[in-house]
């Protein structure tokens, strides 16, 4: 039963990530963050410039995908560690081999490589759901333990951030999180130096891809404590064996060398805080705790309903598994205490709350817990239960293809905005009306208040017809205008012409034939780009910036405008 949920999650996300083939998009997957996550590959392993002055070279737009800044001394850095293209480095290597024997470019950024990386976090979760089917097994059943899986994956935002922006770090941080969990009680089966260790190591990564995630240590330390005599006992034992902690941080040490080094290269300072270089910070004094777990912002709960339960479940372990309370309750109390504290506690552009994804690995084991207790109850409450959280499994589901059509916006939502849209697929004309955006200035100083976006903080007009399929009608008379006026199709009505025949009415003859040859989808998405156009000739500030980008692409600004219309439909589609 595990092994074919576990077939089945991944036929789906496979499935998923074909649908949208991101990777065949001209921005392809090398993204926002993962701009900086993923550029100390091609730097180092194909550039061998850790200095970034190969983005000098006019040939080649390399501003389109790294994000570098100044530090202190005049050197370009990237403000993200190297534990993401730690993690990538199979993929890239795949992906680079992939354009060495093609006809791609084999310079880190041509397809292939994009492939390797939009399949990376499928791999990574699937070793994470081993893992979790082994802590799992400690306690529950296989029915359970499948019902499990299949929700955590398929029933909340991780799934968007292992299908649609899958080389983000969320993905792979459950994975860390899922193994973190099965040597933990690996090591309490049997402790071991060498078991520590791995954990210490595992531990580091953790932590040098996301640094605040250091309190998994409060899972190791606390594994299985459930009385004051247990925490006696566990501080006795690893006084005795203080040299095993000693050697544990000294692993986890050990993978941070490599980014204290590059920190050292690049500002002259073995700690260098970068994010510290854009205003970011935390207010440990103002925490947004109310905000990050119920707004309808960016609120946890309210995106991801279905944690409900995984949290009712940490509650239900006191008599469930006693020695597994303690930690998971102060690892997520302080999880959301620091999350809540940073400057930007909605975490920038994401389908829901992104930052507290890699949690769901400690959080299944609850969920597991509270799964179990409605497969356990007679049928009157289990079949309510059980249709409730699968319920919410496709209510996560639908509000992921809100959130693919902007019906659920990435950072510009409130109370009004959510129910405008709710249960709809597309965003109303008074959504974006009502919408408000974060003061961002305001934010890096712990202040937070919403201001209205101008006009040009909204990409395109939301009444936007081609945002939707166009009704057959819709483009057989659009069709039909372009045959008779347009000089590229007038050759279709020669013989109508010579004839004397009614133009109008064999120019839509020509429409519905045409129509018929190359498929209703193949105009749709033609009037549809031409709809762009227009609306993009009418934002003067839009305009303004394809001009820019046609100059610096030594592109016609007629092809630039097609691109962008092209790179619209697809992501707006």
């Amino acid at each position: 039963m595990i092994n074919k949920t576990i077939a089945i999650i991944l036929l789906i996300i496979t499935a998923t990530i074909f649908i949208h083939a991101r990777f065949n998009r001209s921005e392809g997957v090398i993204i926002w963050d993962v701009k900086s996550y993923y550029s100390y590959l091609p730097a180092t392993l194909i550039y061998n410039d850790l200095s970034y002055s190969f983005m000098d070279d006019e040939d080649k737009d390399f501003g389109k995908w790294i994000w570098p800044f100044e530090t202190p001394t005049g050197k370009k850095a990237v403000g993200t560690t190297y534990g993401m293209s730690l993690l990538y480095s199979p993929f890239f290597m795949l992906g680079h081999v992939a354009a060495l024997i093609s006809n791609y470019d084999a310079d880190g950024y041509s397809r292939p490589y994009h492939v390797a990386l939009n399949f990376s976090a499928m791999f990574y979760l699937w070793l994470g759901m081993i893992c979790l089917v082994k802590v799992l097994r400690r306690y529950f059943k296989d029915k359970v333990i499948a019902f499990t899986l299949f929700a955590i994956v398929i029933g909340t935002n991780l799934f968007y951030y292992t299908t649609r922006e899958a080389p983000m770090t969320h993905s792979f941080l459950f994975s860390l999180f899922a193994l973190f969990l099965w040597l933990t009680i690996k090591f309490y089966d049997k402790p071991s130096l060498k078991r520590i260790m791995i954990a210490g190591l595992v531990a580091g990564l953790i932590t040098l891809v996301r640094p605040t995630n250091i309190i998994v240590l409060l899972v190791f330390f606390l594994w299985n404590i459930s009385s004051f005599d247990d925490l006696k006992n566990r501080a006795r034992f690893f006084t005795k064996k203080y040299y095993w902690v000693a050697l544990m941080a000294a692993a986890f040490v050990l993978i941070w060398v490599p980014q204290f080094i590059y920190w050292h290269y690049v500002s002259g300072k073995i700690f260098y805080f970068t994010y510290g270089e854009s205003g970011g910070g935390f207010f440990f004094n103002n925490p947004q705790i109310f905000n990050i777990l119920f707004s309808y912002k960016k609120g946890w709960l309210v995106y991801t309903p279905l944690m409900i339960f995984a949290l009712a479940g940490i509650f239900m372990l006191r008599k469930k598994i006693p020695g597994l309370f303690l930690p998971l309750l102060l690892f997520k109390a302080v999880n959301i205490y620091i999350l809540a504290s940073w400057w930007c506690w909605w975490f920038g552009g994401s389908f829901g709350l992104r930052s507290f994804i890699e949690s769901y690995a400690f959080l299944s084991i609850p969920f597991a817990c509270f799964v179990d207790m409605g497969f356990r109850q007679k049928n009157y409450l289990r079949i309510p239960v059980l249709s409730v959280l699968v319920l919410l499994i496709g209510f996560n589901q639908f509000q992921t293809r809100q959130y693919n059509n902007n019906a659920i916006h990435w950072w510009w939502m409130n109370k009004e905005a959510y129910w405008e849209t709710f249960l709809k697929l597309h965003p109303t004309e008074r959504f974006w009306e009502v919408i408000t955006i974060p003061d961002y200035d305001a934010a890096r100083e712990g202040i937070y208040r919403e201001i209205e976006p101008s006009e040009e903080d909204i990409p395109i007009t939301p009444e936007a017809k081609w945002k939707n399929p166009i009704p057959k009608e819709d483009i057989l008379d659009w069709l039909t205008l372009k045959i008779k006026n347009d000089s590229t199709y007038r050759e279709s009505l020669k013989p109508a012409l010579e004839n004397q025949e009614d133009t109008l009415r064999v120019a839509r003859e020509v429409a519905e034939k045409k129509i018929e040859d190359k498929g209703l989808e193949y105009w749709d998405k033609k009037m549809a780009i031409e709809l762009i156009i227009e609306e993009i000739r009418g934002k003067p500030e839009m305009m303004k910036s394809i001009e820019e980008k046609a100059i610096k692409n030594n592109n016609p600004l007629d092809s630039q405008l097609v691109y962008d219309a092209i790179w619209l439909y697809n992501e707006e589609r």
